[in-house]
């Protein structure tokens, strides 16, 4: 056997799992972006786990199945939710390491081959992680580069994540399956943030590693599972106290991790220029952690000139909005009021 034959044998192999839902018009997208991994001899199969898509990405679906033989797509009936999905998925493959990709994302070409490196020269090592790209349009020249935090070099691995929440996107993950199944899978009765709570989990019983390129293009839409929902600060609220039941140290943490999720979210929407949205969450961040200062100054800003903040801002951040779907431009920011028992949008 020849040197680099020897070198292919002893490499791990790599399942890829991907979720799909109504993404017809992506999945092809998603589905190619594996198949031209610089690595993709390293990849044993690729299952797609489908939760009852109509006809049309069904048709897609059925087409994607020809491409390679590797391929093997999993019809479900509907209703199942992407944490079942992703274990139904994970556990009709058997490589020793895992890929997640959600159905709209795209992978950039090296992810693989950078991720196995690191992963296979540890075996406490369970999950590798890396930065990512946010885009909106099918033009990735409009990415933008997220800020994605290092936290492996903490000492404590779960209180870092539990309060810095890097964040880690699963489509930029590969992950150890014995890591995976010391934890327990995804929890299906978590459906929102159920990545938090895997992480949470996994963090116990496993070291991670941080891949600071961004080897993920991650695609925002408002239909997804987080976008325009209102009881989000509920979710994290949820999350944080399984974890703090599992791990008391971490019951002292949650008002500084809700705080912090409450900062971020009314930026987000501060961003958008929905204020309305915004003001009870930074609200909200600074009774919670009376000492955190960032939320203090976000609430400053949206209580005495938000309008003239928001312009800055929103022309600083031009590139930012476009990779998160906003509108082009400057949006003028509007609130909602009741007048005469009719909701009409005002100036805030």
């Amino acid at each position: 056997m020849s040197r680099d034959a020897m070198i292919a044998a002893s490499e791990p192999s790599v399942a890829v799992v991907i979720t799909c839902y109504n993404e017809g018009a992506y999945i092809g997208v998603a589905v190619r972006s594996v198949l031209n991994q610089t690595r993709v001899d390293l990849i044993e199969s690729i299952v797609i786990a489908d939760d009852g898509s109509e006809p049309d990405t069904l048709a897609v679906l059925k087409d994607i199945e020809r491409w390679d033989t590797r391929i093997r797509v999993i019809y479900g009936t509907g209703g199942a939710g992407l944490p079942a999905q992703r274990n139904l998925a994970i556990r009709a493959t058997t490589a020793p390491f895992f890929a997640i990709l959600d159905g709209d994302d795209v992978w950039a070409r090296d992810k693989l081959e950078r991720q196995v490196v690191v992963l296979a020269a540890s075996p406490v090592v369970g999950l590798a992680y890396s930065g990512y790209f946010t885009f909106a349009s099918d033009d990735l020249s409009d990415a933008h580069q997220a800020k994605v935090l290092d936290i492996t070099g903490e000492e404590n691995t779960t209180r870092a994540f539990f309060l810095r929440d890097p964040p880690i996107i699963p489509s930029a993950t590969l992950i150890r399956r014995s890591a995976f199944e010391a934890c327990g899978a995804f929890d299906p009765t978590i459906r929102v943030f159920e990545d938090t709570d895997f992480y949470l989990r996994l963090s116990r019983k496993c070291r991670f590693v941080f891949i600071p390129a961004p080897l993920l293009y991650k695609r925002s839409r408002a239909s997804s599972i987080t976008g325009g929902r209102s009881d989000l600060m509920a979710y994290h609220a949820l999350v944080a106290l399984k974890a703090a039941a599992d791990d008391e140290e971490l019951l002292a943490l949650v008002p500084q991790r809700l705080s912090e999720r409450a900062r971020k979210l009314g930026n987000h929407y501060f961003l958008q220029g929905q204020f309305a949205k915004a003001r009870p969450l930074l609200g909200f961040a600074t009774k919670i952690q009376p000492g955190n200062l960032r939320a203090w100054g976000s609430r400053v800003v949206i209580v005495f000139f938000p309008r003239v903040a928001h312009a800055l801002m929103a022309r600083k951040w031009r590139s930012r909005r476009t990779a998160m779907g906003f509108n082009e431009g400057v949006p003028r920011a509007t609130c909602t009021k009741v007048v005469n028992g009719i909701e009409k949008s005002v100036d805030c």
